[in-house]
């Protein structure tokens, strides 16, 4: 294992405010899974378990959003004394995952309220 991992698991896992990002964003997606012992495995989860080559695409996509904006968040309470609440912060990963995959040239464009109604029929287009 690499350094600091139990501290970086810790982080973008298992503290309670990034517990429970996760939670709400496997809510919004109907998912059903235990928050696992380290990033390894939590990628895995996301990225290996569905069999639609575009799902499994916009679900890296709403991974890497998540990370970034759990570090970013941290970063602001650190550094910037800000109050961060966790719908927001689920929001924000939304809206940027949406963003980011309308940037791909190769992702059919959804409208927002699509997206956030039903992302994995936005991601099947």
């Amino acid at each position: 294992m690499w350094p600091n991992a139990h501290l970086t698991s810790h982080l973008f896992l298992h503290c309670i405010f990034a517990t429970n990002i996760w939670l709400l964003l496997m809510q919004w997606l109907n998912f059903n899974f235990i928050i696992p012992p380290n990033l390894f495995v939590h990628w895995e989860c996301w990225n290996g378990e569905h069999s639609n080559k575009k799902v499994r695409k916009g679900l890296r996509v709403i991974w890497q959003a998540a990370i970034w904006l759990i570090w970013k968040a941290r970063n602001n309470c650190i550094f910037n004394d800000k109050v961060i609440r966790v719908d927001e912060i689920v929001e924000e990963i939304k809206l940027v995952s949406w963003k980011w995959l309308l940037g791909r040239s190769n992702f059919a464009a959804c409208l927002h309220y699509e997206w956030i109604w039903c992302p994995e029929e936005c991601m099947r287009r």
